[in-house]
């Protein structure tokens, strides 16, 4: 007789963490773990975040992935997914990414948003979170995931922390109110060689229409975004895989620039 399979978070969870800690990819938890709804990959998620909590890493801020409406149409979605960021996941502009750490990286160009205060509403408005917001910067998104050959599913992805790895932070920034948010375009170049371009129409049409959905969900869970937090606000092209050796240029116009390699 075939055992019973039942919605079993910790086991999940605790199947990613090691297959992160170790650098030792696993199989698709989803299906074995009988997660079958989004708010179960999300619990799953959860129960990932308290193991790196418990190896003495806090949550330091939010990512937003599936912001293009394209691809959310094609998931039969409404809505952007997320993720979360914690301690020593965060590397700034001209820093050597320890290939090491990660089991099969993937790049992403972004914008992040670092916040001076908090913000615990859920009906939050635009001009609110520009006060609450410290400055803006490029970003580079260090994608990674616990899973041989990448998630095959929605669920996989959303339990595996939407497939977060590391980030990297840029030094330019400028007022946000001087900056045209769905005028924001990308350029991303690897050891010379432009291999994307995107632009805001990616990213729910503005990355700062993003930061707002994100942090009203935050709101609304009752995690709310917390000063000194990061936002990293979804990828504005296609995501591009790399490997130790690489070197990666990210130019976002007037919001700036970083670089970084992989060794």
């Amino acid at each position: 007789m075939n055992e019973e399979k039942i919605f079993d978070p910790r086991s999940a969870a605790q199947e990613l963490f090691t297959a992160r800690r170790n650098r030792e990819p696993c199989e698709p938890v989803a299906g074995k773990y009988e997660v079958n709804m989004l708010e179960q990959a999300y619990t799953v998620q959860d129960e990932l975040i308290k193991r790196f909590n418990q190896a003495g890493q806090k949550v330091v801020g939010y990512k937003l992935g599936l912001t293009d409406p394209k691809a959310q149409a094609r998931m039969a979605l409404d809505r952007p997914l997320f993720g979360k960021l914690v301690e020593k996941w965060g590397y700034l502009d001209g820093a050597s990414i320890p290939t090491e750490q990660l089991i099969s990286p993937r790049v992403e160009g972004e914008v992040a948003f670092i916040f001076s205060a908090a913000v615990n509403d859920p009906q939050v408005d635009e001009d609110t979170l520009m006060a609450s917001i410290d400055k803006v910067v490029p970003a580079l998104e260090v994608c990674d995931s616990a899973f041989a050959g990448w998630p095959r599913s929605l669920f996989d992805a959303v339990a595996d922390n939407l497939s977060s790895g590391l980030y990297v932070l840029g030094n330019a920034q400028m007022d946000i109110r001087d900056l045209d948010f769905t005028a924001v375009t990308m350029t991303l170049s690897r050891n010379g060689q432009e291999v994307v371009t995107g632009d805001a129409s990616q990213c729910m049409g503005s990355p700062l229409k993003a930061c707002l959905w994100l942090a009203r969900e935050m709101a609304e869970r009752g995690t709310p975004v917390q000063a000194g937090d990061v936002i990293l606000s979804g990828s504005l092209g296609p995501m591009q895989e790399v490997a130790k050796g690489d070197r990666v240029t990210l130019d976002l116009g007037k919001l700036g620039s970083l670089e970084c390699s992989f060794d």
